[in-house]
């Protein structure tokens, strides 16, 4: 897949720009008027990379997206449910619609492991928190149960996800246990290292994965 077809893919997956809030304002609309929950998710990412999850308050959110808090009360219970729909916005995004995205683009079985490390490389947008977003959902992980449940899961599922897309590259089974949790920590630490040196995630895993699949006697040529 050429870089703009996987650029259009990644587009369709995560929406990155287009929230109703930026299509009302290049409608020439009022932004306040149509603000709906993804707006209030993605403040509350940006908030969380910014400052932990003590940062993510109300009335300092509605003050970033141009509203009152009165919008944020008619999407939202309270500060609680918000929290738990931020979860469940993150753990969507991270599992389920980037693999289904993977597997309907109609590439064999390597063609699609490295499509799929190809884009968990692609640097999230800022409207998203940017780099910075999923090392701040595992930091809210680790001081609350909640958030731990869910990373859980995320790190279960992915796990999963690729046990499987490299059963579908030609690895044996005895081989893809050990081989999934090798690239998932090596996506894990180049995330990591990613904010401190922009380490070239791509080209890393790229690397990682050929050398995996010709260590386990599968073609990694498709």
């Amino acid at each position: 897949m050429s870089s703009i077809r996987m650029r259009m893919v990644l587009d369709r997956l995560l929406d990155l720009v287009h929230t109703p809030a930026y299509v009302c304002r290049m409608q020439g609309a009022d932004p306040k008027a149509r603000l709906g929950k993804k707006d209030w998710v993605l403040a509350g990412l940006r908030a969380l990379v910014r400052g932990g999850i003590a940062g993510v308050k109300v009335e300092a959110l509605a003050r970033e997206i141009g509203t009152t808090k009165g919008s944020f009360y008619w999407h939202f219970k309270d500060l609680g449910e918000f929290h738990q729909v931020m979860l469940e916005f993150w753990e969507r995004l991270a599992t389920t619609e980037i693999t289904a995205a993977v597997r309907a683009s109609g590439r064999d079985g390597p063609g699609q492991l490295q499509l799929l490390l190809d884009l968990v490389s692609v640097r999230p947008g800022e409207v998203y928190g940017g780099i910075e977003v999923e090392p701040a959902l595992r930091e809210w992980g680790r001081i609350d149960p909640r958030a731990r449940a869910v990373v859980t899961r995320v790190d279960r599922q992915r796990l999963a996800d690729l046990t499987d897309f490299l059963a579908a590259a030609g690895m044996a089974k005895t081989d893809r246990n050990l081989a999934a949790q090798t690239l998932y920590a090596a996506v894990l630490g180049l995330e990591g290292l990613r904010i401190t040196t922009d380490v070239d995630m791509r080209g890393q895993l790229g690397s990682l994965v050929q050398n995996l699949l010709r260590g386990a006697g599968a073609d990694g040529t498709g």
